[in-house]
């Protein structure tokens, strides 16, 4: 057993030797042709990663929209491609997104109730505008304008250390000096939550410093908040614009809307009492918060609920004008049409007529030659006279006829 083990051995030995040899053999053979090689393998990287890039934009159903070199934003419909992934496999409808920013309004200023979609929002801006600064093919309308920004500067999420020693809000304040150090009018700055983390009256006091240097340096800026003092700072300064993302009362769920020009509504007192807050916690909330603020809380949603009530109005108007085009224009094509019929007609009838009164000059061309023929009979002239007198008669009922 022992020798015939050692020669399995010593075969294993000399096949491995075999196969060294037929490598080092290959090995000699193709080594002419390490240039060759390598630039295949570039090759073929570049057509897999062009491929890859087709792929996903089939299964995203991207495009490739218009493209300007300058700071400027107008989205149609805009998709986030991996919730558009994630909702096609449950079969769910995903909100796309339609917004506008150019060189007069610059920095987009989104509020709106928890879970309404503010960070979701967000994260699709910066995806889609890296994607296509990467030279992928982005989820939208083929009427949409993209610009083309030298950097992206990201808050989103919280970024404490504890082998650092940051906390959330030192950690955020960090990234906002590196932002205001660097921020330029070719530069993109997106900000989820801009302030929170620390005591809300002197942490809005700061963000809102932080945005008016921002806003002087002519950035650009997609930023979410909470805040109310940022939502009065928007309101009045050139350059930002407040967003909402808007939100049923009624039915007290987020519609996953973003609609551009108003401040939106945390909505906390009716998120709250929805959840099942006690009515006294409430009640004692609202004192301490103050009549001023709920008021001001309170008006920003009669604006969101009377701008969806107008907006479904003026949907109801259009649909109404379309419908009465629709009408005129087949009115006018029947007109037209009854037109050349009526046309048509008075040609036929002038044709008859003419016909008519050919048949009629002969007619009487006749009787007067038969009546010179008779000379003196008069019983032949009242016999022909008789006929031409019964011919007027059937000359008048067809007249009579074709009026």
């Amino acid at each position: 057993v022992v020798e015939l083990s050692n020669e399995i051995r010593d075969l294993e030995y000399a096949e491995r030797r075999e196969i060294i040899q037929i490598l080092i053999d290959f090995t000699n053979d193709i080594r002419p042709y390490l240039p060759d090689l390598f630039m295949s393998q570039e090759f073929l990287s570049t057509i897999d990663f062009i491929r890859a890039k087709a792929l996903f934009a089939i299964r995203i159903e991207a495009i490739r929209p218009q493209l300007k070199n300058g700071q400027i934003f107008d989205w149609r419909e805009a998709r986030h491609p991996l919730l558009y992934l994630a909702h096609k496999l449950e079969q769910k409808e995903i909100v796309p997104l339609t917004f506008h920013l150019d060189g007069k309004i610059r920095i987009l200023l989104i509020s709106g109730p928890n879970a309404g979609g503010k960070s979701v929002c967000l994260k699709t801006i910066g995806l889609l505008q890296y994607m296509l600064q990467c030279g992928l093919l982005v989820p939208c309308k083929e009427e949409s304008l993209f610009g083309i920004f030298a950097g992206m500067f990201i808050d989103i999420g919280d970024e404490q250390s504890i082998d650092n020693d940051q906390s959330t809000y030192s950690s955020h304040l960090l990234n906002m000096k590196f932002f205001i150090k660097h921020a330029a009018a070719d530069t993109l700055i997106l900000i989820d939550e801009f302030g929170t983390g620390t005591e809300p009256l002197l942490g809005g006091a700061i963000a809102e410093s932080i945005l008016e240097q921002m806003n002087q340096s002519g950035t650009c800026g997609i930023i979410t908040t909470h805040y109310t003092n940022l939502k009065h700072y928007a309101t009045s300064a050139e350059g930002i614009v407040n967003g909402a993302m808007l939100f049923d009362n009624q039915q007290m769920q987020p519609l996953y809307q973003l609609q551009v020009g108003k401040p939106g509504s945390s909505f906390a007192f009716e998120i709250a009492r929805k959840i099942g807050l006690p009515e006294e916690v409430l009640s004692n909330a609202s004192e301490k918060v103050g009549k001023d603020h709920i008021d001001f809380d309170k008006h920003l949603r009669e604006i969101l609920r009377d701008k969806k009530y107008w907006e479904g109005k003026r949907q109801k108007i259009r649909q109404s004008e379309k419908k009465l085009e629709e009408l005129m224009a087949r009115y006018e094509s029947e007109l037209l049409e009854s037109e050349k019929q009526r046309k048509a007609i008075v040609k036929e009838a002038k044709i008859k007529a003419d016909d008519m009164l050919t048949s009629a000059n002969k007619k009487i061309e006749q009787t007067i030659r038969e009546i010179k023929e008779a000379e003196a009979e008069k019983e032949r002239t009242k016999v022909v006279r008789k006929e031409l007198d019964l011919f007027k008669e059937k000359l008048e009922v067809d007249k009579g006829k074709e009026e």
